[in-house]
């Protein structure tokens, strides 16, 4: 294909496509787990047996497949074998679909569940049956785990040495009779002995996968329908990048498969691409720096939190040689934090550290920075093929000139095809069809756009709104700041802004002057700030490493402010200023660790 040519359809099905673009790699490793190895052909053998078993015991339907694990052999198998077997993938955080059960089984029709065995137990078993599901396909770490890797895990403790349904039983509790459970393996085989091989139909428009969105900042995520046209355009959109992927490529998953980023950008474009994907079922942002080594990865996807910790990992110059490229997904970048991560990346031996925006709803990357930025802290991105941006008046609609704030709205082949709640699709898109993706973004004149973060992310304070991204950046470029996260509290009818921060170790005692420094930023909204509050580090969910957004604002104490008459003071119980609760510091309180002094203040009111 040539540059600037349009993205066609190739209306062909997925896992036809992947098979046509990975013609002679079929002895290429396609995936690596925990010691095995499966190449191109016996992958593809993978997801036809599971496709035929999928229609076995679900039927001839298009009827959603729940799927809730993490990236393992298994769940990759199990997307493209439902995709494959025209039903649909509905990839589901395990948190949500134990809170929301009926939501995304019974209510989108799904009555069979693909399910780590680590995340099931009797209750969960017991809304599975009050929601209909019928069957209940379990999958264990240690499915298509090396034998001595599984062997030398259970010696030692790390891994589970028995069956979850023989325990279970065991244990006297009882699995409901009309519900069928099903162990993986018995799965896989009954879909190899299937002699029909299902050769169904190409369908223009069919929809392969809900995806939630929103997990980690919203109570209920939104669940997004995306096309099976979207991933076959989508490496069409990659053929014509700058990208010098080669097959063989080593390319590590660091990003569930349950999330679009890691499912779509992580394993589909390795895989269409003809590299070596390796799973890692578990994302622990503090072993990245390991992880990166061990795997001996050339490209890794990652959440801005796993770069974050490469700094302090104790790697030595020019270790991370072997890693060619890093690229940053989930959420918007400040140029502090880049500059920070490219230069930490050069000294690791990292050879390009790489911003890339895109969205559930727009089905596929839509920008990426340009192979050599000029400066360490860009991070402006430009449209990817195929894809078209505009910039537009957060009110009125209208299209604004270059170097004007507004909100970003997008083109794109790959875009999805709504919600499954279909009454949010009115503020999805536009009336022109162009995905309106509620992200604060600039186009600068010379074609060059930055993306702040959500519109959303703002307060109000006497009717007058304040982006929170602009504070934050603010926050970032202080150089006792290693990371941070400007957060809300609705306090008597109006927001006020409250700053959490993780301090760099040289700074831990110097925290009056890190208060007072950043009670005097120059940025509209800080003179509401409510306070600062110091942590050793972000929560981050085990599974998938991402922060914790929505749990920061559960806690209303520990906060830090200088008060008019210059003394630093803390403060607690801001849910009504007439209600606060003030306490001063001494010099001598501060002279202790971060993670000790909420813990260890004495106070006197």
């Amino acid at each position: 294909m040539k540059k600037n040519e349009k993205v066609l359809n190739p209306r062909r099905r997925v896992v036809e496509d992947l098979k046509i673009r990975n013609v002679g790699n079929e002895k290429t490793i396609a995936g690596e787990y925990f010691g095995s190895k499966f190449n191109y052909k016996e992958t593809f053998k993978m997801f036809d047996d599971y496709k035929k078993s999928f229609i076995s015991l679900d039927g001839d339907n298009d009827n959603p497949i729940t799927i809730s694990a993490p990236t393992t052999i298994a769940s990759v198998n199990a997307f493209y074998g439902a995709i494959d077997s025209d039903k649909i993938a509905n990839m589901t955080g395990p948190g949500f679909l134990f809170n929301y059960t009926e939501k995304y089984t019974k209510e989108i029709g799904s009555e069979t569940v693909f399910i780590l065995d680590l995340f099931l137990n009797e209750e969960f078993i017991a809304r599975l049956h009050k929601a209909g599901v019928k069957n209940v396909i379990i999958t264990s770490i240690t499915d298509y785990m090396n034998p001595i890797v599984k062997f030398l895990g259970k010696k030692k403790g790390l891994i589970n040495s028995t069956d979850f349904l023989d325990d279970y039983i065991k244990s006297g509790k009882k699995l409901p009779m009309d519900m069928n459970f099903i162990r993986l393996s018995e799965f896989a085989r009954a879909g190899s002995k299937i002699k029909n091989n299902y050769d169904l139909p190409y369908k223009e428009d069919k929809i392969a996968a809900y995806f939630l969105t929103g997990a980690t900042t919203s109570e209920y995520p939104k669940g997004v329908k995306l096309y099976a046209d979207g991933l076959t355009k989508m490496s069409q959109i990659y053929d014509n990048m700058w990208f010098d992927f080669d097959k063989k490529d080593r390319n590590t998953i660091f990003i569930p498969i349950f999330y679009a980023t890691g499912a779509i950008h992580g394993v589909h474009a390795g895989l269409f691409s003809g590299a070596t994907n390796i799973y890692k079922p578990k994302y622990d942002r503090f072993a990245f720096a390991q992880d990166l080594i061990d795997s001996k990865a050339k490209i890794a996807l990652v959440a801005p939190s796993h770069l974050a910790t490469l700094e302090n990992s104790g790697l030595k110059n020019n270790s991370l040689k072997h890693v060619k490229y890093i690229f940053i997904g989930g959420e918007a970048i400040m140029p502090s934090q880049m500059k920070q991560f490219r230069e930490t990346a050069k000294r690791l031996g990292i050879g390009s550290v790489l911003n890339g925006y895109g969205m559930t709803e727009t089905g596929s990357m839509t920008s990426m920075s340009e192979p050599n930025p000029s400066t360490f802290d860009d991070v402006t991105v430009v449209p990817v093929h195929g894809v078209e941006y505009r910039i537009v008046d957060p009110k009125t609609g209208e299209i604004l000139p270059d170097n004007v704030r507004g909100i970003l709205e997008t083109k794109t082949p790959c875009a999805a095809a709504g919600y499954i709640d279909e009454s949010k699709n009115q503020t999805l898109f536009t009336e022109d069809g162009w995905v309106h993706t509620g992200d604060v973004a600039i186009r600068y004149s010379d074609g060059r756009y930055r993306i702040f973060g959500r519109y959303s992310d703002k307060f109000i304070n006497n009717g007058i709104e304040y982006p929170m991204f602009d504070i934050e950046e603010k926050v970032l470029e202080h150089p006792a700041v290693l990371e941070a996260e400007v957060i809300k509290f609705d306090i008597m009818n109006n927001e006020y802004p409250a700053i959490v921060i993780v301090l760099k170790k040289e700074w831990e005692n110097k925290l009056d002057v890190v208060v007072k420094d950043l009670m005097s930023l120059d940025v509209s909204g800080i003179e509401y700030l409510i306070g600062i509050r110091f942590i050793d580090n972000f929560k981050t969910n085990e599974i998938t490493a991402k922060r914790d957004i929505l749990s920061l604002q559960e806690i209303k104490h520990g906060y830090y402010k200088f008060n008019k008459e210059d003394n630093l003071y803390y403060q607690t119980d801001f849910e009504r200023e007439d209600q606060m609760q003030v306490y001063p510091i001494s010099t001598s309180d501060l002279n202790i660790s971060v993670s000790e002094k909420v813990n260890t203040l004495t106070l006197k009111k």
